[in-house]
């Protein structure tokens, strides 16, 4: 089971990568956010999936549950023959990765 909450989740991948590997990993999620954000929103259907898998994935991760539900609900609409990535979407994944983002900031950063 995934864990729940960033702290945990650094915590298992210094774990299993240790303490530099995990930071270099946690540098790139926190750099790749705002690109696929971008491709969230005008990129095509299939880029629009792909970034909305990526993100759910890499969130999973860091253990940023709350905004794995919203990509998972998110990439499922995205299979629909009408479903697409609204304004609201992206608000609403910006959100919680804001809410959520601080205690990997506080580690990419060294502290």
């Amino acid at each position: 089971m995934s864990p729940t909450d960033p702290n945990e989740s650094i915590a298992q991948l210094i774990d299993a990568l240790g303490v530099d590997d995990t930071r270099d990993l946690v540098r790139l999620y926190l750099e790749e956010y705002s690109g696929l954000i971008r491709t969230m929103v005008s990129g095509d259907r299939e880029s629009q999936h792909r970034a909305t898998h990526s993100l759910k994935s890499s969130s999973r991760h860091m253990g940023l549950v709350t905004l794995v539900r919203r990509l998972e609900a998110l990439e499922a609409r995205l299979f629909l023959p009408t479903g697409k990535v609204t304004a609201q979407d992206i608000e609403t994944i910006t959100g919680e990765f804001e809410k959520a983002v601080l205690p990997l900031r506080k580690f990419a950063n060294g502290k």
